[in-house]
């Protein structure tokens, strides 16, 4: 499929807009989830050191149900994470890559696209190969943004992952004012 120039213009600007965007999310995200799980698991760590001395004080229920939640925001920020590698890493293969192909089409040489797909694709794990066959399918078909649209929408996955890591401790401190039925008592 052939675009004019100011269209083929439009998705060069709209592909980089694409991966700036998610660049920046990805930069900012991975160390803002990392601390919150630092933060949270020292707060936790002195809370369970100290218990005796807040028993009086906090529901043991409550103790169990915030850690709970831990175990959750681990898992999720595990997910997030991955998800940040893939990022990363698809940020760093494209910048490589688009110096290749300008190279590539400034010397006038062929460029087969399905030995390029195949063996990109032997390289990857299924999960990610997964990601990998629909956006080259689209690129087959023409689209040449479609590898920075799934970039900036995974960038979007990892944000929601990183709010639900976090809005899982604000819904616990909101909720937690609730009747305590378990309290410890020091005898």
């Amino acid at each position: 499929m052939e675009y004019s120039k100011e269209a083929r213009n439009a998705q060069d600007i709209a592909i980089a807009g694409l991966v700036v965007s998610a660049s920046k999310v990805n930069e900012s995200l991975g160390s803002f989830s990392s601390w919150l799980i630092a933060g949270v698991g020292a707060a936790f760590s002195l809370l369970l050191a100290n218990f005796e001395a807040i028993a009086g004080f906090v529901c043991v229920s409550h103790i169990r149900a915030a850690l709970m939640l831990l175990v959750f925001g681990l898992v999720i920020s595990i997910l997030a994470r991955l998800l940040s590698a893939m990022v990363s890493s698809a940020l760093g293969s494209h910048d490589a890559s688009t110096a290749l192909v300008k190279t590539l089409i400034d010397s006038g040489e062929k460029f087969d696209l399905e030995i390029f797909i195949t063996e990109f694709e032997r390289g990857l794990f299924p999960y990610q190969r997964w990601f990998t066959r629909h956006t080259m399918e689209k690129a087959r078909a023409g689209d040449i943004v479609a590898s920075a649209r799934l970039i900036a929408k995974l960038s979007q996955v990892q944000a929601m992952l990183v709010f639900a890591e976090a809005g899982g401790r604000i819904l616990y401190f909101r909720c937690r004012n609730s009747r305590c039925r378990s309290k410890v008592t020091l005898t």
